[in-house]
């Protein structure tokens, strides 16, 4: 477990979110869009653990709850559309 959180909090992890979102674009499919957020999501915890600026908390903060509300709107639409 301390692997993989050092591994994800390192830029390698940070690269594996973004190749993430970058499939998503590439390849429409809701399943890969969950993954990159959820990553990302993992990615801002873990960021939040380790930083000591109340700024960058909040900002984190932020980008956690707009990732939760990608999560929740596409969750919405792939029921809404079955």
């Amino acid at each position: 477990m301390t692997a993989l959180k050092k591994h994800l909090f390192s830029d390698r992890g940070m690269y594996l979110v973004n190749i993430l979102f970058l499939l998503a674009v590439f390849i429409r499919n809701r399943g890969i869009i969950f993954a990159a957020c959820l990553a990302w999501i993992v990615h801002l915890v873990f960021a939040i653990k380790t930083t000591s600026s109340g700024a960058s908390r909040v900002v984190y903060s932020v980008f956690m709850i707009f990732a939760a509300a990608v999560i929740a709107a596409n969750g919405y639409f792939m029921l809404r559309c079955i």
